[in-house]
This record gives structure tokens, C-alpha cells and sequence, in this order.
């Protein structure tokens, strides 16, 4: 395992998810439900500033939102019911509520940042997140184990957002985690590639997607 993937955010709170997830399970909550719970909460955080422009209620929101994502995996492993339809609902509403969660900005504000609208740094905000992503989905796709790799996962920048949003600084941690979602995106390519040509160095090469 490569060394960044030790340090992950979410080895901090996996006490608390369990302690949430435990009773949820229990009371036969399903892992949809509470993927569908990680949606409402992005979704809150669009009101959180279109209607009261709160940066630290957006930034509860925000972390709420990261948290219930934990917690609809650990409730799918104490159930023993996990699917490909649970893990295909799951990511499509991880990229929904990243759409959410970062254009409730531009939304709100129409501020500059270093010289750009807050509406671009959202837009490159959202195509490092989704590049990152993207780098290791494809990298599964070809057969790459060691995947959870990079500084910069989906819980870290989640909670990067989330302390740069209850200091009421907003803006600059989409600065923040614009230059984390590109950083990792570069760092899995390389670190993917790397992978990819010592299994199969002879593997023929498409340009199709």
C-alpha cells in the first residue's frame, strides 16, 4: 500500500460512524436510506447559503454529508448486504451531492478569487473531484489493486471544505481543495501508470472512452 493512502480522515471519525451505524442496522435501516440521507444533507447546504448565507451552517452540512457517507458503507458491511446496485446508487449520489455541495456557491456569491469568479473556481473545483475519480475507477477498471491513494480522497476534502467553511472562508477552501482535487488526480495518474505497466507492459493501448 502506498504510503498517502495510510492518513485518511475518515480512521478519525470510524468510532463515531460506528457508533451511528450500529443501532441503524440494527433497526434494519437500509444502505440506500442512508445514501439518500448523504443527498439531503448536500442539498441543505445549497439552502444553508442561498437562504441564510451561513458558511458555517454550509460547512455542518457539508461534513454531515461526508459523514452518512461512511455510515451507509459501515451499515452495508454489518447488514452483509452490499450489491452492485448499492454501490452504483452510492457513487452516483457521491458525484450529485459534490454537484450540490460546490454550486451553492456560485450561487450564492458572485465574488472574484485571485482573479477568477467563484463560479470558475467551482467549476474547477468540480473537474478535479470528478478527475480523481475518474483516475480510479479507470485504474479498476484494469485491474490496479492498491487504489486508495493520494492526500487529497473524496473525506479529505470533504472536511477541508467543511474547517474553511465554519471559519467563515469559504472561498478560499475552494482555493484549497480545487489545488487538492488536481494534485491527487496527478498523483493517482502517475502512481496508476506506474501499476499498470509492471502488471502489463505490453498491454495494448485505446484512446477510446
Amino acid at each position: 500500500m502506498s504510503l498517502p493512502s495510510r492518513f485518511r480522515v475518515r480512521g478519525v471519525f470510524r468510532g463515531a460512524v460506528m457508533r451511528v451505524a450500529r443501532p441503524l442496522a440494527s433497526a434494519g435501516v437500509r444502505p440506500n436510506t442512508v445514501t439518500y440521507v448523504t443527498l439531503l444533507f448536500a442539498f441543505l447546504s445549497v439552502l444553508s447559503l442561498l437562504l441564510f448565507q451561513s458558511q458555517p451552517l454550509y460547512g455542518i452540512c457539508v461534513f454531515l454529508t461526508g459523514f452518512f457517507d461512511g455510515v451507509d458503507g459501515a451499515v452495508s458491511r454489518l447488514r452483509d448486504s452490499a450489491s452492485d446496485i448499492g454501490a452504483f446508487t452510492d457513487s452516483v449520489t457521491d458525484k450529485l451531492s459534490e454537484v450540490l455541495i460546490l454550486f451553492a456557491v456560485p450561487l450564492t456569491y458572485s465574488t472574484q478569487i485571485l482573479g477568477l469568479s467563484v463560479g470558475s473556481w467551482a467549476l474547477l473545483t468540480l473537474a478535479g473531484w470528478l478527475l480523481t475519480s475518474y483516475t480510479r475507477s479507470r485504474a479498476e477498471a484494469l485491474g490496479v489493486t492498491d487504489l486508495d491513494v493520494g492526500l487529497g480522497a473524496r473525506s479529505e476534502r470533504l472536511l477541508t471544505l467543511t474547517v474553511f467553511s465554519l471559519l467563515s472562508l469559504l472561498f478560499w477552501g475552494l482555493v484549497v481543495v480545487t489545488v487538492m482535487g488536481f494534485g491527487t488526480t496527478a498523483y493517482r495518474f502517475y502512481f496508476y501508470r506506474h501499476q499498470i505497466a509492471m502488471s502489463s507492459p505490453c498491454a495494448g493501448r485505446s484512446t477510446e472512452q
